[in-house]
């Protein structure tokens, strides 16, 4: 594509047809496009014509925030990962500092964790003579502020965390702040990476509000019984219904910073976080949600941003997956930009159905450890990344694999979940194994919808089937970002770098068809652990095609309903019970046989090479 189509690409975008490009946006736009063609091409990195569309948008999308055509939008990029969205906004930065019509133009960059700001700058310096005036970092880090200039509102570009942007306004006005602001105004380019909800869930469960009593009784008795009315009432309550929280302060005097003191410095930081969940819920009407039999959860959330936070630009690969955005989206909060799904046609995916929660590994730990172990023995030569759970006080789970090796020499890097997200460590790392999977309470995902539709419980219900969509929305975005701090997250034109990936994972939560959607061109297979079988009619009939496949010559055919004979089932059965059975089918693909016949009818099987 040349760079007078690529030019043309972003000014087609997906932007507001009122916004009105004038020259110095169409230079910007270019210089930005062509960086990266220089860039990409030096390391091989060939994006589709849908990528450049797409990478294109993002570009506009800047563009017009820094030439104040956008006010009030939240703009989606959901490139997948390695397709160039960081690379893109290192560009657009440095070009947008060079600009002489935009030296009055602020950027503001939210990132997620401290150390992606460390990432993020080390990134952008690369190659670049940063005038010391045109970057500013803002944490609560001084180390990592020391990366940038020493005043914030001095510099053109300022990197921070999201928290912080959460904490410092609680909602209040960005413009108002003088924080954030660059000469005196606003930033008006602002890009926030990866996960964007406008506020946090809450979910608060009476294990939690118990905990508060003998906090409470050195305040004051009666607020104390006030608390312990709620957590009888939300006991008794049945699931999905709703209770009103009383007004504590208004009742008895009492405001959240005090019972803060009351807990001191060296409190319990979930009893912290109990007391500010139950204050903010002061006067609300709220969802009960019954997890378990002993406890109830009271569900709402926190709006945390501020309100004039757009225009903003959000990179979050997961857009694609996440119903969250859509959420936003039927709210009129947020648009999306042009996407261009990568294609995943060399990853090769291994499933075990099995259990993957902390509850799996409990019960089930040594047979989870030694298969886990066993996959990587299966090519010691090559480098593997390991995923697990957090270790607990019941098992180091890295530990527990690397015991498992038996004295191999193994390069294996392990993460856990939490961790999985916005680093290019294991980029180089061709096999990816997901030691179990991340999953939330019902309560967690019915909060992520109240927060993303904006429904408070007077609004109405969360229904089942909005639950699970929330549910698989969230695990397919896990998935994605997995799966992507591998090798495969490079990409090979419009594809992915070659890869494999193993997952434990039960097939109850959805999963074999998540796979293919966030993965497409995917290859599924199951994953057989050490000992495993085929039993009844289907290993009969595997068995049986086995032994006949070893001695046919390459044109012999054999018929469905000799293969029902042999292994004494009736046709009919045959066809509806083991032909179709998964596992069946993995077996003749692994033999190497197909099945033939006529158009609209097979009838028999043959070795591959005769088709």
């Amino acid at each position: 594509m040349n760079r007078q189509a690529l030019l043309e690409a972003a000014e087609g975008g997906a932007m507001s047809s009122s916004s009105v490009s004038n020259h110095n946006t169409r230079t910007l736009v270019e210089t930005t496009i062509n960086d990266l063609k220089a860039y990409f091409s030096s390391v091989r990195h060939e994006p589709s014509p849908d990528m450049w569309y797409a990478i294109s948008d993002q570009v506009k999308a800047m563009e017009d925030m820094a030439n104040g055509a956008e006010k009030n939008r939240l703009y989606l990029s959901a490139l997948d990962p390695g397709v160039g969205k960081t690379q893109t906004l290192y560009s657009f930065v440095r070009n947008l500092t060079r600009s002489a019509a935009h030296t009055d133009v602020g950027v503001l960059i939210c990132l997620g964790r401290l150390e992606e700001v460390r990432n993020f700058v080390e990134g952008i310096k690369a190659g670049w003579e940063m005038p010391s005036t045109a970057l500013a970092v803002l944490t609560s880090d001084k180390e990592l502020n020391a990366l940038g200039h020493p005043i914030p509102q001095q510099a053109q570009v300022l990197v921070t965390t999201q928290q912080r942007i959460e904490r410092r306004q609680k909602g209040g006005l960005i413009s108002g702040s003088d924080e954030w602001s660059y000469r005196g105004n606003p930033r008006a380019v602002r890009v926030w990476d990866e996960t964007f909800l406008p506020g946090h869930a809450i979910t608060l469960d009476t294990d939690a509000i118990a905990g508060l009593l003998g906090v409470l009784s050195g305040i004051n008795p009666n607020l104390r019984e006030r608390v312990r009315g709620v957590f009888n009432e939300a006991e008794e309550a049945k699931d999905g219904t709703t209770i009103t929280v009383p007004d504590f302060a208004e009742e008895h005097g009492v405001g959240l910073p005090q019972v803060i003191r009351a807990i001191g410095d060296r409190g319990p930081m979930w009893q912290r976080e109990a007391a500010a969940d139950l204050w903010h819920l002061s006067g609300r009407t709220v969802s009960v949600r019954r997890c378990s039999r002993s406890k109830s959860t009271l569900v709402d959330y926190r709006e945390t941003l501020p309100p004039d936070l757009a225009p903003m630009l959000i990179l979050d690969a997961s857009g694609r997956v996440r119903i969250t955005y859509k959420d936003l989206e039927a709210r009129g909060l947020l648009v999306r930009l042009r996407e261009a799904v990568k294609r995943y046609d060399d990853l090769n995916i291994t499933v075990w159905n099995q259990g993957g929660g902390k509850s799996a590994f409990a019960k089930h730990g040594d047979e989870l450890y030694r298969e886990v172990a066993r996959m990587v023995l299966t090519k010691p030569d090559e480098k593997w990344l390991v995923i697990t759970h957090k270790p607990d006080a019941t098992a180091d789970h890295e530990r527990c694999v690397r015991q498992r090796f038996q004295g191999v020499q193994v390069d294996v890097a392990f993460t856990t979940w939490g961790n999985h997200m916005a680093t290019n460590a294991f980029v180089d790392r061709p096999n990816v194994i997901l030691a179990g999977t991340l999953f939330y309470s019902l309560p967690q995902y019915e909060g992520l919808k109240r927060t993303a539709a904006a429904r408070r419980a007077p609004d109405g219900p969360v229904t089942a089937e909005e639950i699970d969509e929330v549910k698989l929305g969230e695990f397919k975005h896990h998935l994605l970002q997995a799966l992507c701090r591998s090798a495969v997250r490079r990409c090979v034109g419009a594809s992915c770098a070659p890869g494999s990936a193993f997952i434990i994972a039960d097939s109850r939560h959805g999963f074999m068809g998540a796979l293919t959607e966030v993965f497409p061109g995917a290859t599924v297979r199951h994953w057989r652990p050490e000992g495993w079988a085929l039993t009844g009619f289907v290993g009969k009939a595997v068995d049986f095609l086995r032994a006949w496949a070893e001695t046919a010559s390459a044109d012999a055919k054999i018929k469905f309903t000799e293969v029902a004979k042999a292994v004494g089932m009736s046709p009919e059965n045959f066809k509806g019970d083991v032909r179709p059975h998964r596992d069946f089918q993995e077996a003749m693909a692994e033999l190497g046989l197909v099945q033939v016949g006529g158009a609209q009818r097979k009838n028999a099987f043959a070795l591959a090479a005769l088709t």
